[in-house]
């Protein structure tokens, strides 16, 4: 059932202690303050907490920065220490998820965040797991706080999952105008877990625990299977020495069966993992291995697709765009650092450039574009950032080598190719410039 509330249902403050103030956590916290609720943001690294006290955003995120402003310290407050959640008449973890070597999911900041919180719970209490979890994470959850003996879930306690739905950088919008999912372990914890997104303005679709849990890991598994799909497509046209981008578009002009996506590198920390939490205990779910096989195989093919055309061993090569996706400086399970891995072992000299990255951990990223197209033997786009969209392309025919290859996945250059030269690039352009 979907419903919808407004503030005025609230008759006190409602206090909310967010444990996990990352990139899921800290855009809910901002929202939960803007909406009139007294949040507590919980994290453990100091270094971390202390950035944010002092109006710093610690990370990119659209409208972010002027609520922070607005709610430091009045509705919002950043702390590590946990025994503020007694204050708190919700609590929500919006911890990381992450899978071992073996693809296996590991749990150990959701059982760790428990056991400093459990001294501070009490009855009256509301938990909601926002985290992306495999099936069953939540009574697993359930069992370790009614282990403390004093709590009961659904008499005097209550539980649910409400996954985060959002597209990392329009969080803060997306949290107030996407229906939320919420998912109790019983029915009480449905609608007390439900309350506090109406009480946000919020639409609310109820469910039960292993429903909303299924359908956050059915959507990232749908769209990645997508791209996996879109992928493959892209392989087996180049074995036919054919362009995907045409064909795609003889697929899907004016077709109300079309639909066909674009291929791409397809990354990031959820996209990466959640397919491994559906098939940990069943391991014959092929198409969910597959897609996540094709997807990772991408960059090492996209380097051979440049190696067919051009021997690597000494070549200059700017590797454009670090973030897993566009318009983000979050780099975790980005491919692009695949993609350099494969090029340092053709014993090419890779040069980094990202709009929004600042530093990795490995080598410097070079702040300026151009600089880093200097002299290239190979521009490779692994991140379709729209300042790549806007560059100058006669500035770069006349900094790149003469003989330079393009290896643009994303089509951001416009030449319905995925491979070509540096005089392909500037005839489109000049064509596009003349109509």
């Amino acid at each position: 059932m979907a419903q919808k509330g407004t503030l005025k249902n609230m008759n006190k403050k409602i206090t909310v202690s967010v444990i996990g103030i990352g990139r899921v956590g800290f855009p809910l916290a901002l929202v939960l303050a803007d909406k009139g609720f007294l949040v507590y943001g919980i994290g453990k690294d100091f270094s971390h907490i202390e950035k944010i006290n002092s109006g710093e955003m610690p990370f990119i995120e659209q409208g972010a920065p002027s609520l922070l402003k607005k709610h430091l310290k009045k509705n919002f407050f950043a702390t590590t220490d946990y025994s503020y959640i007694k204050k708190s008449d919700y609590i929500i973890l919006t911890l990381g998820t992450p899978v071992d070597e073996n693809m296996n999911p590991v749990y150990e900041q959701i059982t760790s965040a428990i056991e400093k919180a459990k001294q501070y719970l009490k009855p009256g209490q509301t938990l909601i797991l926002r985290s992306t979890v495999s099936p069953q994470t939540t009574n697993y959850v359930k069992s370790l706080i009614e282990d403390m003996g004093k709590i009961k879930v659904g008499e005097n306690f209550y539980l649910a999952f409400c996954p985060e739905r959002i597209a990392e950088g329009k969080a803060i919008e997306e949290i107030i105008s996407i229906p939320q999912i919420v998912g109790g372990v019983e029915k009480k914890s449905t609608k007390k877990a439900g309350d506090l997104f109406r009480n946000m303005g919020v639409l609310v679709i109820e469910t039960d625990a292993v429903s909303a849990e299924l359908a956050k890991l059915f959507t990232n598994m749908y769209r990645y299977i997508n791209f996996a799909m879109s992928n493959e497509f892209m392989v087996l046209a180049n074995n036919y020495h054919r362009d995907i981008y045409e064909i795609v578009n003889l697929v899907n002009f004016k077709y109300k069966r079309g639909g066909l996506a674009l291929p791409g590198l397809t990354g990031g920390p959820c996209l990466f993992k959640d397919g491994f939490f559906l098939i940990s205990d069943l391991p014959f779910m092929d198409l969910i291995s597959a897609s996540w096989k094709i997807n990772e195989s991408m960059p090492l093919h996209l380097v051979k697709m440049v190696r067919e055309r051009m021997k690597l061993e000494k070549k200059k090569v700017a590797l454009l765009g670090l973030a897993f996706k566009p318009e983000i400086d979050d780099i975790r399970e980005s491919l692009s650092f695949k993609v350099r891995k494969a090029l340092l072992r053709e014993r090419a000299e890779v040069v980094l450039h990202d709009p929004y990255v600042k530093d990795y951990v490995n080598q410097r990223v070079e702040k300026d574009v151009y600089k880093a197209i200097e002299k290239a033997d190979l521009l490779f786009i692994a991140t379709n950032h729209k300042k790549y969209l806007s560059l100058d392309l006669k500035k770069i025919r006349e900094l790149v080598k003469e003989n330079c290859i393009i290896c643009d996945v994303w089509n951001v250059f416009k030449t319905d190719k995925i491979v070509f030269t540096i005089n392909q690039l500037v005839q489109n352009g000049q064509e596009k410039s003349k109509k």
